[in-house]
């Protein structure tokens, strides 16, 4: 359980005693100036009461911390806030107004003041609450600030670490050799065939190595570079490899971290095309209901193929640490194998801020 942030430290605890110190001050000074009553009975009114205070707003610290609050309507936060308060002041005023009774029974000028006085100290536990309730939110605020921009410098760093490997992964010597090798033999026999597919790998590179220095990028222009690399290895395998896309217009501006989806369409040439004796269907799926963009790529794949190897699965790690960094929890990526097929299922939520 998260630690309520008065008592994070040592300077907090002070500072929290030490602002009440001064409210505790400041009413003394105040009450005496517009009061004929002694000092003795104003000084132990305000520490009475101000430590009944000071007590009870601390655990108001917990429904406000471990509610998500963002994920509800303005309404129940309200509702829930009268309670709170309602529950405060009837625990605050009456306590207070007890012990008071308690300490100066025989004094009935001031107990009738007192008395007088009930709905100020109302007004004042009210005042004390709705100013707490704002330090709480304010600090959560902040505190969300901090590890966003955390995450980010985490993630910025992580690109960077990964960027000769990411590189690697995307732009891999052995893809590089084998499509040169490809260009070359089109020259040849297909020149129309070689110059279409020198542009598809110019543009292709062109993309992959803008593509490090952005967090972001659009589902449409990830898709064009994923179909220029779809299209230099379909030269290469021909009718081996059909790849096909049902996307949602829709979903097509939408952010996602970019050279995201690389990896999997990768991973589907690498251990479908390349290890199949049979042709190779790489489809892929999107589709965004307003919260989550849902993007689901599958390939089938050749089970009776003994040569087919498992994959060490970096690729699809570096997925799941870029969306936790990206998103917490609220993104994710599933895969699974079922009726012959691997099936990636990534669950990103719709920013139109990105």
């Amino acid at each position: 359980m998260e630690k309520n942030p008065i008592f994070k430290n040592y300077k907090t605890k002070g500072l929290y005693l030490f602002i009440w110190l001064c409210i505790i001050c400041g009413q003394i000074l105040i009450i005496n100036a517009t009061s004929s009553y002694s000092l003795e009975y104003i000084i132990i009114e305000s520490v009475v009461f101000n430590f009944l205070y000071a007590s009870l707003l601390i655990p108001v610290w917990y429904p406000v911390r471990f509610n998500r609050w963002e994920h509800k309507t303005w309404q129940f936060n309200v509702v829930v806030h009268l309670l709170l308060v309602s529950l405060f002041i009837s625990l605050s005023a009456p306590a207070g107004y007890f012990i008071m009774w308690l300490l100066e029974t025989d004094n009935n000028r001031y107990m009738d003041y007192l008395q007088l006085t009930y709905g100020w100290k109302i007004v004042q536990g009210c005042t004390f609450y709705l100013v707490m309730v704002l330090v709480y939110y304010l600090y959560i605020y902040v505190e969300k600030l901090r590890e966003k921009a955390a995450n980010e410098i985490r993630l910025n760093r992580l690109i960077k670490d990964n960027e000769l490997n990411r590189l690697k992964s995307q732009i891999n010597p052995h893809f590089l050799f084998n499509s040169l090798n490809s260009l070359n033999s089109l020259i040849i026999r297909h020149p129309e065939q070689a110059q279409k597919m020198l542009v598809e790998l110019s543009d292709y590179l062109r993309y992959a190595v803008l593509a490090n220095n952005a967090i972001y990028a659009s589902l449409q222009h990830e898709m064009e570079n994923i179909e220029r690399y779809l299209a230099i290895e379909q030269l290469r395998f021909g009718e081996k490899l059909v790849y096909e896309r049902t996307i949602d217009p829709a979903c097509l501006p939408l952010k996602i971290p970019a050279m995201l989806l690389q990896p999997l369409f990768e991973n589907a040439v690498k251990h479908g095309v390349y290890e199949s004796l049979q042709t190779v269907y790489i489809n892929i799926s999107a589709k965004a209901d307003g919260q989550q963009l849902a993007i689901v790529i599958s390939n089938n794949y050749d089970a009776g193929n003994g040569s087919q190897k498992k994959g060490s699965g970096t690729g699809l790690k570096n997925i799941r640490e870029r969306l936790r960094l990206s998103y917490g929890a609220t993104a994710s990526l599933h895969t699974k194998m079922e009726d012959g097929k691997f099936i990636a299922i990534l669950q990103i939520p719709v920013d139109d801020k990105k």
